[in-house]
Formats: structure tokens, C-alpha cells, sequence
């Protein structure tokens, strides 16, 4: 029995070793996600990570209890395949209750909760990019580079959910920030590649336009008599001529040229007068332009021409998404020139922008204009922390573990004559554990970095700690807890980035857990 636990706890000592490696690999990759410049699928894909690690975790904790188990049962109960359904059915039941909670948090958000996410998140990606400052933080150009600024920004959103004064932070940058945000989605470059393409459909448009014949009295008389002709030719095909019709047949020679020809249903088959006015009325029909819109064009226009009609610049406004007014050219001589262009879509698109950041709460409610963007947002404000305080606590809680195998390891190895530890040296090992797992909780409670101490941080803590009318003490103490977690984390992340930067490139080989950041 000794020989098989020394075995044991070698085998859960390298697991959890590697565990550790590829959850510390993992934390340094979220923080880059949550604390950086990344999309929302860029944070679903590693939140899968993320809930697939926590799994794991939970599976290690009950493999080394039924290992424990199996050892001491004259049996071998329980077996190893009972071992391993029941490490995947945990490991399964955490990854998808992590999902439900984090579903569950989001989906019972208040309106008005969305609304200020929503607002939050715009704010955050401006600090990222640089594009606007907050008062009371750290003056470093270079911090939201750096570990603990990209925890702060992870932490951001769900600690300026309870900020009173966002809207009056925000309402001088804002809208410069919607404006960069809208260039960065729309480069100038990718914007005339849209202008060309919106061009070139609008000269085929042209081209069709132009093969319509110009009217003129050579060409009308030309199509007179062509018509003519060919009636009369259908008629000697049964030896008639236009007077010598049959009254029999008179209706069905007039239903046949009405086909073509627009004359009246009581058109006398010998009146060519008739028939050459209904000719014309067809051909000024079918040269007298085209309509875009509700504007008829004239025939005979050029390319430049047809391209300045109220009709076809309503068309390219729509297409290149530019504010009522604004004029497009067919083509432009200068960078310059087009710039105009640009400016004016990004002012439009500010414009319509603001006007969902400025909403009020009721166009957050469920069904309503603005609710799956506020529900978005509220998921990018309430997942970050919760990923980064699930994978904290899971790196220390199985550092604290690994403490613990290995100092029940090392007292066994101390106790040569003995097949299991001692009661004493079992809770000396359990103390380890706790103490370890104790110790650097509140170590990190404690300890401050340039961020915690900054006057907006302590700001937005007391906020979100300040009690509330009908707080109850359930209340307070989840107010507090929050409040520690969110400081163990905001400490711990700064901390514990640089190795776990440094194990995820060198020892896992820069595995990015799905995710690539954008040059």
C-alpha cells in the first residue's frame, strides 16, 4: 500500500502540475482578451476555455478523493472506469453550470443595468484605444499595456456599473469616441473600395441607360414605317390588304397588332394614320429615359450627368450610408477631396450612434430597439470578472493542492515504517493546504499596486459597497465579498501575469487558446 500511495501522489503531483501550466498559460491569454481590444467572439471562445479548465479542476479534485478511496478499499472499488465517468460527468456539470450562471446573471439584468453597460463598454474601448482619459487614475500613457491595467479594464465595466457620474465622465469624449470607434470598423481605405464598388454598379446602371435610342424624327419615321411594313406583310400572308379586311376577321387582325402596336381596341385595320400615331406614342414611350427613384431621367445624359441626377445620388447615398444632402461625384482628383466624402458617413453614423447611447432605459427592455445591444454589453461587463475570478481561484486553489500532495508526499517519505500517514501528519498536510490557500488570499486582500490605490478606484469600491435603502444582510455581506474579490483580482492579475505569460510561451509553446490579437 505504501509503494502504490508514493505512486499515487507522484501521478496527482505531474497532473496537477499540468494542470496548473495550462490554467496559468490560460490566465495570462484572458487577460490580454478581456483587458485588450477584442470582440465579443474573441471572449466567447475563450470562455469555453476557460469553463472547459474549470471542469477539469473540479474532475482533479474528485479523481484524488476516489484515488484516495480505491486505495484504502479491499476491493478496488471504485473501479477505474466508474473513476473516469464520474470525473467527466463533473467536469461536464461544471462547464455547463458556469454557462448557466453567467446566462442566468445576464438574463435577469434590469433594464436600466443594460443600458448603463452599454454605455460602460463604449468608455472601456475608448481606454483601450487610447481615445479618452479618466480622472483619478494612474497618469501613465502605457498602463493599459502593462498586467494591472489591462486587470483594471477587465474590471472596468461591472465596477462603473455602480458609478454615478459615468454619463458625466463620458459626455465630452463621447462623441469622439463613437467617431474613432467608426473609423476603426471603416478604415478610409476599405470606405473607397466601397465608393468603387457603389460606382461601378451604378455605370453598369448607366450603360443599359444609354443603349435606349435618343428620339429623333429620322428614327421615328424609320420605326413608322418599319411597323407599317410588317403589318401589311402579315396580312398578305392570307392575300389581305389593309382595305379588303374581312368583317369576320377585323377583331382578330386588331387584337394581334395591339400585341405591338398601342392602337385602340375600335382602330379601323385600313387607318394608317392611327396606326402611325399609336407607333409613335411607343416609340416616345421607350426613349423618353428611365426612373430611379421617383426621378425620370432624360435620355442622351453622360456618365458624369446620369451620375448627378437627384435619383442616382439618392441611390449612392443610401449605399454608401451618407447623411441626406451630401453630394457624390463620379470620381474625385485628390485624397483630399474624397475625405469630404468620409467625413461625412462617419458624421452620419455618429449621429445615428449617439442617438442609441443617449436612449433611456425603456428602449433596453426585453423585445425593445436597443435590447440585444444591451444585453450583449451586459454579458461583456459580467463576464470578464467572472472568468478571471473563476481562474484565479482555480489556479490558487490547486497551488494549494499541489502544496498539499506535496507535503503529504514528504511526511510519508519521512515515516519509512508506515503505509499511510499518521492522523497528525494528515492534518499537518490539510493545514498546509488551507494555510496556503489562506495565506495568499489574504495577501493579495491586502496588498496594493498603483491601481488599487488610485483615488478613482477607491472611488468605484465604495460605490459599489455604499449600502443601499432595503439592503439586508445578505446584501451587505455579497456587497463585500464582491468587493474583496474584485481586489484580490485586480492585485492578483497584476502580480501573477508576468509567469504566467512566460509559462504560456516557453513551456506551452504560445498556445493562444483560439485567440490571435490584431497587430
Amino acid at each position: 500500500m505504501r509503494a502504490q500511495q508514493l505512486k499515487q501522489l507522484v501521478f496527482l503531483i505531474l497532473l496537477t502540475v499540468v494542470y496548473l501550466c495550462f490554467e496559468l498559460g490560460f490566465n495570462a491569454r484572458l487577460l490580454d482578451v478581456v483587458g485588450g481590444n477584442a470582440g465579443p467572439h474573441d471572449v466567447e471562445r475563450l470562455e469555453v476555455y476557460g469553463r472547459t479548465l474549470s471542469g477539469v479542476a473540479a474532475a482533479l479534485v474528485l479523481l484524488q478523493v476516489m484515488l484516495r478511496r480505491r486505495l484504502h478499499s479491499q476491493s478496488s472499488y471504485p473501479s477505474l472506469l466508474r473513476i473516469a465517468v464520474g470525473c467527466l460527468l463533473v467536469a461536464g456539470a461544471v462547464f455547463f453550470s458556469i454557462k448557466i450562471f453567467v446566462d442566468v446573471s445576464v438574463a435577469t439584468r434590469e433594464a436600466e443595468f443594460r443600458r448603463v453597460a452599454y454605455n460602460t463598454i463604449l468608455l472601456q474601448r475608448s481606454l483601450v484605444n487610447g481615445q479618452a482619459e479618466l480622472d483619478g487614475l494612474v497618469d501613465d500613457k502605457l498602463l493599459f499595456a502593462q498586467p494591472e491595467g489591462k486587470a483594471f479594464l477587465a474590471l472596468f465595466p461591472l465596477l462603473a456599473l455602480s458609478s454615478s457620474t459615468l454619463d458625466e465622465r463620458m459626455k465630452g469624449t463621447k462623441d469622439q469616441v463613437i467617431g474613432n470607434i467608426v473609423r476603426s470598423s471603416k478604415t478610409g481605405q476599405q470606405y473607397y473600395e466601397d465608393y468603387l464598388e457603389a460606382i461601378k454598379r451604378t455605370h453598369t446602371n448607366w450603360q443599359k441607360y444609354a443603349r435606349i435610342p435618343s428620339a429623333s424624327n429620322d428614327d421615328l419615321q424609320h420605326e413608322q414605317d418599319k411597323a407599317w411594313q410588317d403589318y401589311v406583310d402579315s396580312l398578305r400572308k392570307h392575300n389581305w390588304t389593309p382595305y379588303t379586311v374581312p368583317g369576320y376577321r377585323r377583331a382578330a387582325v386588331v387584337k394581334k397588332v395591339r400585341q405591338k402596336v398601342p392602337v385602340s381596341a375600335r382602330w379601323d385595320p385600313s387607318d394608317e394614320v392611327a396606326f402611325r400615331d399609336a407607333v409613335e406614342q411607343r416609340y416616345r414611350k421607350s426613349t423618353s429615359g428611365i426612373v430611379v427613384g421617383r426621378d425620370r431621367i432624360p435620355p442622351g445624359l453622360s456618365f458624369a450627368q446620369f451620375v448627378a441626377r437627384p435619383g442616382v445620388q439618392g441611390q449612392l447615398r443610401e449605399a454608401l450610408a451618407l447623411p441626406a444632402g451630401a453630394t457624390v461625384a463620379h470620381d474625385y482628383g485628390s485624397a483630399a477631396e474624397f475625405k469630404r466624402l468620409y467625413e461625412a458617413m462617419v458624421g452620419k453614423a455618429v449621429r445615428d450612434k449617439r442617438a442609441s447611447y443617449d436612449s433611456d432605459a425603456a428602449q433596453f427592455e426585453y423585445g425593445a430597439r436597443l435590447f440585444k445591444d444591451g444585453n450583449e454589453a451586459a454579458r461583456a461587463a459580467i463576464v470578464p470578472p467572472v472568468a478571471l475570478a473563476f481562474s484565479l481561484l482555480g489556479a490558487i486553489g490547486h497551488f494549494s493542492k499541489l502544496l498539499y500532495l506535496v507535503a503529504t508526499l514528504v511526511l510519508l517519505l519521512r515515516s519509512p515504517g508506515q503505509d499511510t500517514l499518521s492522523r497528525r501528519a494528515g492534518w499537518t498536510a490539510i493545514a498546509v493546504l488551507v494555510a496556503a490557500f489562506a495565506g495568499v488570499w489574504l495577501l493579495l486582500s491586502f496588498v496594493e499596486n498603483r491601481i488599487t490605490r488610485s483615488e478613482l478606484f477607491v472611488q468605484m469600491m465604495e460605490q459599489s459597497r455604499a449600502p443601499e435603502e432595503g439592503d439586508t444582510g445578505w446584501t451587505r455581506t455579497r456587497k463585500a465579498l464582491i468587493g474583496n474579490i474584485t481586489h484580490v483580482v485586480a492585485v492578483g492579475q497584476g502580480y501573477s501575469y508576468p509567469v504566467n505569460e512566460a509559462i504560456r510561451v516557453t513551456l506551452l509553446q504560445d498556445l493562444n487558446y483560439g485567440y490571435e490579437p490584431t497587430p
